[in-house]
């Protein structure tokens, strides 16, 4: 059997979906700095701004609770105190953990492939990520959860790979990919020599039920 890699957002977890839902709280608690403004483009620029910051965190220019503070500032614009900052995304935190959904196929997925070792990789804070994976109940199905607090490398770094396939004790060209990611996911690990398989948005059953016919 191929031992099995895994992104974990918007592979086996709904985080496009949860992200949505926070957002939408977010916007409730503070609407009176966004003046009714088209939810749409403000969940654009929601998602712009954060990716913004998110970069500047994994090239180590701030903190992970730094990066947070800043799409805040950004994006009420407003030039919070960081205890201000974190009290003005808890409503976005609480619905965005409150929302945890394995997608559409998973379930079935991780009961025909009980008996294949499994390791999660991905570029998410470790502490979030670990809560993400036992609220779910992924805990249960796999070996570990790499991070980069791990492995010290973000994807597409080979290294997180390399640490994935060292924890189910096999050769990077022995194991399979599964991620949403082409950029992140599958084209480091097929430089790997590993056979990759692409989450697509709404097409998640045919990614997973298409690796399971090659483990």
């Amino acid at each position: 059997m191929r031992p099995i890699l895994l992104d974990l957002d918007d592979t086996l977890v709904d985080d496009h979906g949860s992200t949505a839902v926070a957002f939408n709280a977010f916007v409730e608690a503070h609407h009176r700095l966004l003046y009714d403004r088209d939810a749409g483009v403000l969940l654009d620029e929601w998602r712009a701004v954060f990716m913004k910051h998110w970069m500047r965190h994994e090239r180590g220019e701030i903190s992970f609770l730094d990066q947070r503070r800043a799409r805040v500032r950004e994006f009420l614009g407003d030039d919070f105190t960081d205890a201000e900052a974190d009290a003005a995304l808890l409503p976005y935190l609480q619905a965005y953990e409150a929302s945890w959904r394995l997608l559409p196929g998973v379930e079935e997925f991780l009961g025909r492939s009980a008996d294949i070792p499994k390791v999660i990789l991905t570029n998410g804070n470790r502490q979030i990520q670990l809560r993400k994976v036992t609220a779910t109940g992924l805990s249960s199905h796999v070996l570990d959860v790499i991070t980069p607090d791990d492995c010290g490398c973000w994807k597409p770094a080979h290294g997180m790979f390399l640490a994935g396939a060292r924890r189910l004790g096999a050769a990077p060209s022995d194991c399979i990919m599964v991620g949403d990611d082409p950029i992140r996911d599958m084209a480091p690990a097929r430089e790997l020599g590993m056979v990759c398989f692409e989450v697509e948005r709404g097409r998640w059953r045919e990614a997973l039920e298409a690796a399971l016919s090659v483990v």
